[in-house]
């Protein structure tokens, strides 16, 4: 079956300014974004992935006769005090992710192979098991408003199926994987857990050993073949007898309701969601894998859910990392948001860090607090984690790690154009974090600024380390850059740029840019700490053709040591190529992220599960097709030679805009700009993309082009709300528009398909 999307749809959607693609033109494209399972893994990360944005469910194969669904809760965490020790690893014992449990459909007859279908785009899984004995039909969801996991089972053939909680003793992942040893911690097991049952409920009750609860409670009912069970997780971080009654409220709320209005209102949370914006392009594989992860996001945070760790709401107890990581892991994670039009998703991120502000400034030394704020590594849902620069045991001491946070929380308001979030608070976190790296200054005897000696992070401790250094750059010129903004006659602004003027430069040497001072890269390093510089804090012109070189020879000498490069390696280099304009090499990269480490349901795996990097991915695709820097939009400057035709819709742009574009046979039909802010617009794009008509939404036709080195740019103000239209006087006729999925494209899933595509299951341990 061949399905063909007519761009004069898009074109029209367009042109119309922000109506939406048809709905069952979504509906028909979206199809062929689903997973398929031909067979059931053994494994976590073969499973099918479902979630609410706190709730989710993992299904997968447990030996020859069970179906696993793995429950987990993302906010489940113990509530032991912090312990006096420093070790970075504290919060991994006192505040870690917590298991939950299984719900195991046992069969009697042995597994033969499956027929299931993941329909991201209703989020809902449906298919079939097939068995010695006859066959097993299964229908889950996590339904979007209810707390609930439905599953439904049923019988034929003459297969029968027994369905049972398997609860999970509750420890700390991090210790149960024995990266830390009981001693240092006096560490005692929580209470063993409790089952009953209770008026036709199912009921495993876990108290935490100093404070706190969770509880699992679950409804199973049988009508003849068909078996259905619901699931609830109720937790309390403090008062006891709360966990139980929160859980079975959720399931009576649930089932009080008609079932097809739940779903109703389940499929069009998730219709909107991705109508969002949209993509398309000719490599289905990269496509449908992006597609992925815009699902994964919403399946695993909201609006009003916790944010993100490591895991997301799929827990196994299999991982060293129940914990929030802040040197690259929350970062990455966040980071497709803003591009995708999805910036909602990022608020829980944003109002952690705001409720927890005075965590933040505790976590600097005493004498700091006054003006400073910081985190170390890894934190828990308080943030807590103090930083000292005389701690250097381990790598611990990573100064940087909340200015690079701040620089996702800066881009809300690029992307957004609120200024009132800049003033109130970003502004004022983003001066406390500078200024904690500002306490680490000292002067040499020239008069030139150094950063003491801090970690690089996962390579070594350096002087002036590149990794801190480049975010204290970044972060000085942001607030002169807001203070001006904004009006703000901040006194410390002359010290700023003081120290810009007088701060000594990043170190490089032949080979690129170097960790610090008098510290080399001469072994393999998967993280990207020693080029943020590039990327992600862009302090390159890439038009500068000294940035270009430095830029090229760092890339370079940082993979011809391949040895212990991860999936985020990969993703980066992508990145930073996308910025050099360098199409080809950018999609070379991303397929050898996909070649080595893509699983088949979506996650990623280094020693356990880690969010971040399919969303670096995702990130690295739409900086393929829009980069943006404060109003300065650059379209498809990074496009692979064989990508002849391609489409996006309302994709984000720093500046306050939503940008659209359709490309056909190499060439650039149309580009709309809608503003949200009124902000001034520069558009570049290489020259054979230029307009013959540029107009505003009341048809005014606006000529402002200028070429120059290759490119042509447009510059123009703009009222909020107004749309900029460029396009071709002669266009292609709206028929031979066409973007299209062929038979047989590439589907994610583990399937015959999946496994031909030269994707492994090899995981690298860290």
């Amino acid at each position: 079956m061949k399905f063909l999307l007519s761009l004069s749809i898009l074109l029209m959607s367009i042109a119309a300014d922000a109506q939406p693609i048809d709905t069952t033109e979504w509906n028909a494209y979206m199809k062929n974004t689903r997973l398929h399972w031909d067979s059931m893994g053994t494994d976590y990360y073969d499973g099918i992935i479902a979630g609410n944005g706190r709730l989710g469910v993992n299904a997968y194969r447990e030996g020859e006769k069970a179906i696993r669904f793995d429950v987990g809760r993302s906010d489940v965490t113990d509530q032991r005090p912090h312990y006096p020790d420093s070790m970075f690893t504290q919060q991994l014992v006192s505040h870690p992710r917590l298991p939950i449990g299984k719900m195991v459909i046992r069969t009697e007859g042995k597994i033969l192979g499956a027929d299931l279908d993941l329909d991201i785009y209703n989020a809902i899984a449906k298919g079939s098991i097939s068995t010695t004995n006859g066959r097993v039909e299964l229908f889950f969801v996590v339904p979007s408003g209810e707390d609930i996991i439905h599953i439904e089972a049923s019988e034929f053939g003459g297969e029968k199926i027994f369905c049972e909680w398997v609860a999970e003793q509750s420890i700390s992942p991090r210790i149960t994987f024995g990266r830390v040893d009981r001693k240092p911690y006096n560490y005692q097991n929580n209470p063993d857990f409790e089952m009953k049952d209770s008026a036709g409920y199912g009921i495993c009750y876990q108290p935490l050993l100093v404070k706190g609860e969770y509880a699992t409670v679950w409804k199973h009912a049988a009508f003849k073949e068909k078996h259905v069970i619901d699931v609830a997780v109720g937790y309390s971080t403090d008062e006891l007898g709360k966990a139980r009654p929160e859980a079975i409220a959720a399931i009576k709320r649930f089932q009080s309701k008609a079932f097809d209005l739940v779903m109703a209102k389940h499929r069009n949370w998730w219709n909107a969601y991705f109508r969002k914006s949209f993509i398309s392009i000719p490599d289905k594989r990269v496509e449908t894998y992006y597609w992925l992860q815009l699902y994964k996001l919403a399946s695993a945070t909201r609006e009003d859910k916790p944010i993100l760790d490591l895991m997301g709401p799929w827990f196994t107890s299999k991982t060293p990392w129940p914990g929030i990581w802040w040197n690259l892991n929350q970062q990455l994670t966040y980071s497709p948001l803003f591009a995708s039009n999805h910036l909602e998703l990022t608020k829980p991120l944003f109002e952690l860090l705001n409720k927890n502000r005075q965590n933040l400034i505790n976590n600097v030394p005493e004498q700091w607090r006054n003006d400073a704020a910081a985190i170390g590594r890894i934190t828990s849902f308080d943030l807590i984690a103090p930083l000292n620069q005389h701690d250097l045991r381990k790598g611990q001491f990573e100064p940087g790690d909340l200015v690079w946070t701040m620089l996702y929380y800066y881009r809300y308001y690029q992307y957004s154009g609120d200024r009132d979030e800049l003033k109130s608070n970003i502004y004022p976190l983003l001066k406390r974090a500078v200024n904690y790296l500002m306490h680490l200054l000292y002067k040499d005897e020239k008069g030139v600024y150094h950063l003491v000696k801090s970690h690089s992070p996962e390579y070594a401790d350096a002087e002036d380390a590149h990794y801190s250094l480049s975010g204290l750059i970044w972060g000085l010129q942001t607030l002169l850059h807001v203070e001006q903004l904004l009006k703000l006659n901040d006194p410390d602004k002359t010290k700023w740029s003081e120290v810009l003027q007088h701060l000594t430069p990043l170190q490089s040497s032949d080979k690129g840019f170097m960790i610090g001072r008098n510290v080399d890269l001469t072994s393999s390093h998967r993280h990207y700490s020693h080029l943020l510089a590039i990327y992600p804090y862009r302090l390159l012109d890439m038009k500068n053709p000294a940035h270009r070189e430095i830029t090229i020879r760092s890339i370079n000498h940082w993979h011809s040591m391949p040895a212990a490069l991860a999936g985020y390696s990969y993703t980066g280099a992508s990145a930073m190529y996308s910025l050099l304009g360098e199409g080809d090499k950018s999609i070379k990269y991303l397929n050898d992220f996909l070649n080595r480490h893509a699983e088949p349901g979506g996650l990623y795996a280094e020693s356990g599960p880690c969010f971040e990097t399919p969303m670096a991915f995702a990130t690295s695709l739409l900086e393929m097709m829009l980069q943006s820097d404060d109003g300065k939009i650059s379209i498809l400057t990074a496009i692979p030679a064989e990508w002849r035709e391609m489409s996006f819709k309302d994709l984000a742009a720093e500046g306050a805009f939503r940008v659209s574009a359709v490309m056909y046979d190499g060439m650039l039909q149309q580009v709309q700009v809608k503003s949200l802010a009124g902000n001034r617009c520069s558009l570049d794009m290489i020259s054979s993309f230029d307009f013959d008509i540029v107009s505003d939404k009341r048809g005014i036709v606006v000529p402002f082009a200028k070429k120059s080195n290759g490119h042509v740019s447009y510059a123009f103000d703009t009222k909020a709300g107004e749309t900029i239209t460029l396009k071709r006087k002669n266009m292609s006729t709206a028929k031979d528009l066409l973007v299209h999925f062929k038979e047989g494209d590439f589907k994610w899933g583990l399937n015959k398909v999946y496994l031909k595509n030269g994707n492994t299951k090899d995981r690298p341990f860290f």
